[in-house]
């Protein structure tokens, strides 16, 4: 009966008298029934919002980084669920206003919370024709190997497109297998495409656990992890590590990296656009700036103010 009396309100929009009327139950009855629904959790109540932005600071950040485009959310609480999904509500936005602006025929995904959070305010849109193209292998264990794939299947249903999916770990065991799973044609392939987007979603990473899935996961061996702090490693994006001025850094990761190489991605893409918040994030979305390794960012007005607050 609740089930049947939440369809009646929520699916076929009856109101309380009428669905009271057909179910034989008192009004009071559909309203008590209307809110155990909820408390079963046989209702979900979501709200797409676009988000608050600062266009003000969002000019300001685009002009001193010499963006295509910054998009500056509004956020009252620091947190970094409320940071996340903050940005992720703007960012959806951009991306619907960017699709619907120009002629994109790929998209390339990696992965990341925001990216994971912008789905829940995504709409559905009609782009048949548009290709959605893992750019990083999978990682960590099996839940976010799933996850990865997920991801790129969940963008291509919210943009009506397709999806092409990079079969292989971000990280191989060693260097030897990541040979053996670069010589796959497939694999080549995607990767080849993924390299030559007109469009990139991507995280920005940091080099500790809570600003990193990548290493939250658990690929990376502590001595690996060492090697980053001590050439000053900032951030990576689809596991390219860059420092402060934006620089890449070579390591011993490189060796059983499967993924995009970011000079080409940057090269080939009309547009990188970077999700990133959160002031333990500053100085790895800073580095990702100064390389020029986005071409758009959407953050958070903290991280934005601290931005344009430094030196050229």
């Amino acid at each position: 009966m609740v089930v049947k009396v939440a369809e009646l309100y929520y699916l076929f929009d009856l109101n309380q008298g009428k669905i009271a009327e057909i179910m034989g139950i008192s009004p009071q009855k559909v309203f008590r029934t209307l809110k155990r629904a909820k408390e079963l959790g046989l209702v979900e109540i979501r709200i797409r919002k676009t988000g608050e932005i600062d266009r003000e600071l969002s000019s300001k950040l685009k002009e001193k980084f010499a963006l295509k485009d910054a998009v500056v959310a509004e956020v009252y609480d620091s947190g970094t669920e409320r940071v996340t999904k903050a940005i992720a509500q703007v960012a959806a936005n951009f991306l619907k206003t960017c699709l619907e602006s120009h002629s994109y025929t790929s998209i390339g995904v990696a992965y990341g919370r925001t990216l994971w959070e912008f789905l829940n305010y995504l709409p559905f849109l009609d782009f048949p024709d548009l290709k959605i193209v893992q750019m990083m292998g999978s990682y960590g264990g099996r839940r976010w190997k799933t996850l990865a794939i997920e991801l790129v299947r969940s963008f291509s249903k919210h943009l009506g497109g397709e999806p092409f999916y990079l079969l292989a770990p971000a990280f191989a065991r060693d260097s030897t297998s990541r040979e053996v799973f670069l010589q796959d044609g497939g694999i080549r392939e995607i990767l080849e495409m993924a390299e030559n987007v007109d469009m990139a979603l991507v995280g920005i990473g940091g080099i500790k656990r809570e600003t990193s899935l990548l290493i939250e996961t658990g690929d990376f061996r502590p001595d690996e992890i060492e090697e980053l702090a001590e050439k000053k490693a900032v951030g990576a994006i689809c596991g390219t590590f860059f420092d402060v001025q934006g620089k890449i850094i070579k390591s011993a990761l490189d060796s059983r990296r499967i993924a995009i190489n970011l000079e080409r991605l940057r090269r080939n893409a009309k547009r990188i656009i970077g999700m990133a918040g959160g002031l333990e994030k500053k100085e790895t979305i800073l580095g990702a700036l100064r390389g020029k390794w986005i071409t758009d960012l959407v953050t958070d007005v903290e991280v934005a103010r601290w931005l344009v607050s430094q030196p050229d």
